[in-house]
């Protein structure tokens, strides 16, 4: 578990960065995620990060602006997850493996830096390390009869990977999302 903490850290930090530097005038943009802009993007990370962190800790008063609260509550998810121990208990599902969690988590901030990076057309970079730990985490989260995909689940069905594209570009696929996706002109 503590790779998967140290992994899931790396993530946050990396999106945190991204996030700290959003332009005002982006907040409204589209997102690879159907219907949502930037600023709906940050507020689900954060609604979900702090709803992990209420199961443990006081709850946060939510701020208006997504940005300006995003480390705070991410770390305090990060915080519960790392204190959790074998299990976490997590809003609406109850005792769940804390590694599995972890497991998801890594690979869902990866895939939202990634959202942002197409959203905000900026070039994203990241680390091959981190991108060969989260390759098989995705191909494990979408496996066939993963609850996390398809209909009810939080992912779309997957696309197919391929090895011409960066891994980012396929992890992103794994979770449902068009590796082409552009903002519209």
């Amino acid at each position: 578990m503590t790779d998967l903490l140290s992994l899931d850290a790396t993530a946050l930090a990396l999106i945190g960065h991204d996030v700290a530097v959003i332009p005002d005038t982006a907040m409204a943009d589209p997102t690879p995620c159907e219907g949502w802009t930037v600023a709906d993007l940050l507020h689900h990370m954060n609604e979900r990060h702090e709803a992990i962190a209420r199961t443990v800790l006081p709850p946060l008063e939510p701020g208006g602006d997504p940005r300006d609260g995003f480390a705070l509550i991410a770390a305090r998810c990060l915080a519960v997850l790392e204190r959790a121990g074998e299990t976490v208990t997590m809003p609406r599902l109850g005792p769940l493996s804390t590694e599995w969690v972890l497991g998801i988590h890594v690979v869902d901030m990866l895939v939202h830096r990634w959202d942002l990076a197409r959203a905000l057309r900026t070039t994203l970079t990241v680390p091959s390390r981190i991108t060969e730990a989260a390759l098989p985490l995705a191909r494990a989260n979408t496996a066939p009869g993963s609850p996390l995909n398809g209909p009810g689940g939080a992912y779309r069905p997957p696309l197919a990977e391929d090895p011409s594209r960066p891994a980012i570009d396929n992890i992103a696929a794994l979770l449902g999302r068009d590796p082409h996706w552009a903002p519209p002109a």
